[in-house]
């Protein structure tokens, strides 16, 4: 594991939740609604940002004085490439009741336009993207099942646009989360 990692300080984390599989440029997809919303289209193309793969989300948490915590898993191939095969298998494990684990390597990065239209309720985005780096039949599976998986995730504290004490509080806010999610 410590060859895959590069060389810094990390907060593991064992994160449960329910993939929600988005596709470019249809609903639900970020980079078409909540960036967009914020930022406008890209000012040369006139278009959100084409993102060029699936990825999956989990539900925004909203945080205090007008912040978002908006999680993205991150698949590292292409959904074509998974074995039909193995996603049955974790099909059939999770309508038993299983749980499985993906591991992923994690980043935050602080995004915050200099100023904004209106009064948006959001305007400071905390996107914290979960790059799969085992876990891809599994992750396809949950979505579409719309059950829950946990990721094992190693959060690099010093890699994203985010400082030490932000990484702490958006890993607060997803305990805060659980926590509510269990009442």
């Amino acid at each position: 594991m410590a060859a895959a990692l590069p060389a810094g300080d990390y907060n593991a984390m064992l994160l449960k939740c329910v993939p929600k599989r988005i596709l470019p440029s249809e609903p639900g997809d970020y980079f078409r609604e909540e960036q967009v919303a914020l930022w406008g289209v890209d000012s040369f193309y006139g278009l959100p940002h084409y993102t060029k793969t699936e990825y999956y989300r989990t539900p925004q948490i909203d945080m205090t004085n007008g912040r978002g915590l908006f999680e993205f898993i991150v698949p590292m191939f292409p959904k074509r490439w998974l074995h039909t095969d193995a996603v049955s298998i974790y099909r059939t494990a999770l309508s038993e009741g299983a749980t499985p684990t993906a591991l992923a390597i994690s980043i935050l990065d602080i995004k915050q336009p200099a100023d904004w239209d209106g009064d948006p309720q959001i305007n400071a985005h905390w996107c914290l993207s979960h790059y799969l780096l085992d876990g891809h039949h599994k992750t396809l599976a949950a979505s579409e099942l719309g059950e829950p998986i946990t990721i094992l995730s190693f959060l690099a504290i010093e890699k994203g646009v985010s400082t030490r004490e932000e990484v702490a509080e958006a890993i607060q806010a997803l305990a805060a989360q659980k926590s509510g999610s269990q009442k």
